[in-house]
């Protein structure tokens, strides 16, 4: 590997040749603890579908995921790193703000462009674009080069994404809603590759439990006015608090803090391209619990969509 290959992954080799993390680790680590946060995002359409239709809304349930998350997290760092909180200088604070302000603008106008434009434009303009903007920002504002490989995969893997998601309708596109709900999209993808791109930051600051507590603390604070202005709504089932534990503890905090931690092994551009596989595992829970069918340009996605993360991470 090239000097120009090694500065662009940004990390150290190993005496083999093959890069490491900042902390030494392999980085076939950083890669899983990036798909199976990615993973187990997946499973978060069906916790929410199920919460949706037991009454809470939208914006309730964005707010305690950030919310409910945040003491699992920081017990957790307290057993395992013997503190509850890092010690921050302001301009640590200040990118942990952004940590936080990503994830909450991300789920605010993701609900919003879904209002507007469905479900299907809205994944696919909003996820679909993510890492793309991630790439494009990294290489203009942060002087990062891209590889041919890093190229081919995210193309593979956003092109995956979009045939496995379908394309709308496009006799739907006559309103300003609509072409509102597609800029609020566009929005919603930036606002992804910035929590990615915070996220990256944050690895540096402090350990990645403390990055997403403190983190979607401003998060949820952010959440919490537009909860309560939009008709903050609870639930007294026992089954409904089980699955809003599940998500806060399993898709937000713990997924989290290993795609913060496996950041730092894959660089923000590979991450962004391996949480693509997001909408793959929602999709075949889909298929498995709900009984919904995707045809023949569906399966050529998910095929495509799996080649661009096996390229990204290959060596």
């Amino acid at each position: 590997m090239n000097h120009d290959m090694t500065r662009t992954e940004g990390n150290p080799l190993a005496e083999d040749g093959r890069p490491l993390a900042e902390d030494g680790r392999p980085t076939r680590v950083g890669w899983l603890q990036v798909l199976t946060a990615a993973t187990l995002w997946g499973t978060t359409g069906l916790i929410f579908k199920a919460l949706g239709d037991a009454g809470l809304n939208a914006w309730t349930m964005s707010f305690l995921r950030l919310a409910l998350s945040v003491p699992f997290i920081l017990a957790t760092a307290r057993l395992s790193l013997g503190r509850w909180l890092a010690p921050l200088t302001a301009r640590g604070v200040l990118v942990l703000v952004g940590v936080g302000a990503g994830m909450a603008l991300y789920q605010i106008t993701y609900v919003l462009a879904i209002e507007r434009v469905g479900v299907a434009i809205s994944v696919l303009i909003s996820i679909c674009g993510a890492p793309v903007f991630v790439a494009v920002i990294a290489v203009l504002f942060l002087g990062e080069r891209i590889r041919f490989k890093t190229i081919a995969a995210l193309v593979a893997a956003v092109l995956g994404t979009a045939l496995l998601v379908g394309f709308p309708d496009s006799a739907s596109v006559v309103t300003d809603r609509f072409w509102g709900g597609v800029a609020i999209a566009i929005a919603c993808a930036l606002f992804q590759a910035f929590y990615v791109l915070a996220a990256r930051a944050a690895g540096k600051i402090c350990h990645p439990m403390h990055s997403v507590g403190i983190g979607f603390t401003f998060g949820a604070l952010m959440l919490l006015p537009f909860a309560l202005h939009y008709g903050y709504t609870m639930s007294d089932s026992a089954h409904d608090w089980m699955l809003l534990l599940y998500l806060a503890a399993v898709p937000t905090a713990l997924a989290q803090t290993l795609f913060l931690t496996g950041l730092k092994t894959t660089g923000a551009i590979g991450g962004a391209i391996a949480s693509l596989l997001e909408p793959l595992v929602s999709t075949v829970l889909a298929v498995l619990l709900l009984g919904e069918q995707i045809g023949p340009v569906g399966y050529v996605g998910a095929v495509t969509l799996l080649a661009g993360i096996f390229i990204v991470q290959s060596k």
